[in-house]
């Protein structure tokens, strides 16, 4: 396991969890990836199965129009028995028939098939968890877009407000003639073009909205309970453990499934032995006799591979191989996974840090436009220094948003990196 230094958050939401199981409970794929556990599951069972007994029914019936017959030689050696015929010519043939088939020694194939079938219902639960995850992150990803563009409509309604008042003060200042009719036209513009960013900034809250109920599985036109904004919290230093995820595990079991393609591969070229009982109720019979007899035969089945011209040695190295190249992915995915951590929480703890930047000139544009709104109303400067302010004060609130929206995305990808994304 690979130590990180990160930051823990502490705020929680009241509704992400909640719409988390609600996406997990609605998703096709999650659905589908369920079904694969169990079919993975069945497939293990046959492979058990193929260690088990076999039984076996069969029944048949000929009608022969000249059915075989044996006569004796008519010699002097057979006495009594010379020249006579045995068996009655049976024109009705029929019998009934049972087998049973145990597997002894099949070179430890049928062993390994088991196993191997038992790697593939882990490597099925491993990718059921990558898929919860995957649901999870898209889950919360769309809705801290969500919080952030309600956020946005917010602000668009303040800084429309804003101009709005302003526009109340220069009409005020037209009508007592300190100011000219050109001013207030300016004004009006701008609240028009606030008013056109209300409309837009509320057209694209319903577009993440419908996305966010997809996920849910609800209407599309669903209203949706969501955070008025997202909370930005200072972090708290902390040492967090990075774990194996999901993603690596099914690499760690791929890498044994090809193990056991090397075993299996070596017993289909082993001694492979087995047991066979057969019961029959047939006529004619063994002793020739129309109606039908009861037969039992039993006995042992061995079959030694001698020679195959080479096949088995070039299905062995094409094996390990394959082995070769699954050791080299794992390789790979560690050394991938590794860097994504790092690169991760690089980008997460520098989206604090714009965040952090962003939250000051917010702070600060705003202390600015009230100023240069005083100052207009003292008549000390003109009308298009306070429009500017409060478009300055617009971008830094947007910024502001954007860079919370980024942190939170960030820390999203990072958790997800170490590991510590969790379905609950």
């Amino acid at each position: 396991m690979i130590a990180s230094v990160g930051f823990a958050q502490n705020f929680q939401d009241p509704f992400l969890n909640e719409y988390r199981k609600e996406a997990l409970d609605h998703e096709q794929h999650i659905k589908m990836a369920e079904n694969n556990v169990e079919i993975s599951y069945r497939q293990y069972k046959m492979s058990v199965a193929d260690l088990m007994p076999k039984v076996n029914a069969s029944a048949d019936y000929w009608y022969v129009q000249n059915p075989m017959m044996m006569t004796l030689p008519d010699i002097e050696q057979l006495g009594d028995l010379a020249g006579a015929e045995l068996g009655q010519g049976a024109n009705h043939q029929y019998g009934l028939y049972t087998s049973v088939t145990q597997p002894i020694y099949r070179g430890g194939v049928l062993k390994e098939r088991k196993d191997k079938a038992a790697i593939k219902q882990e490597m099925s639960l491993d990718q059921l968890k990558i898929t919860q995850l995957d649901v999870v992150q898209m889950t919360d990803l769309q809705y801290w877009k969500s919080v952030a563009q309600k956020e946005l409509v917010h602000a668009m309604y303040s800084y429309r407000d804003d101009l709005t008042r302003i526009e109340k003060l220069v009409a005020h200042k037209v009508e007592v003639g300190t100011v000219n009719r050109s001013d207030l036209l300016m004004t009006e513009v701008r609240v028009n073009r606030a008013n056109l960013a209300v409309i837009q900034s509320e057209n694209d809250l319903k577009v993440f909205t419908m996305s966010l109920n997809r996920l849910l599985g609800r209407e599309f036109e669903s209203m949706l309970e969501l955070s008025d904004s997202i909370v930005h919290e200072p972090p708290i230093s902390n040492v967090i453990l990075a774990i194996d995820r999901p993603e690596y595990h099914l690499e760690e079991k791929r890498l044994l499934s090809t193990e056991s393609d090397i075993n299996i591969t070596k017993g289909l070229y082993r001694p492979q032995l087995s047991a066979v009982g057969t019961g029959s109720f047939s006529s004619p019979g063994y002793n020739f006799q129309p109606g039908a007899v009861p037969n039992v035969q039993a006995g042992l089945m061995l079959s030694i591979p001698i020679y195959h011209a080479g096949k088995k040695q070039q299905m062995v190295t094409a094996s390990k191989l394959k082995r070769s190249n699954q050791e080299l992915q794992l390789q790979r995915t560690r050394e991938i996974h590794d860097l994504e951590i790092a690169q991760k929480r690089v980008a997460w703890e520098n989206s604090i840090k714009e965040t952090e930047i962003a939250q000051t000139s917010v702070a600060k544009a705003r202390e600015n436009a009230a100023t240069l709104e005083e100052r207009f109303d003292e008549g000390l400067i003109d009308i298009l220094e306070v429009i500017d302010a409060q478009l300055y004060l617009e971008q830094a609130v947007i910024e502001y948003i954007q860079s919370k929206l980024k942190t939170k995305i960030q820390y999203t990808y990072y958790l997800r990196a170490i590991g510590h994304l969790t379905t609950n």
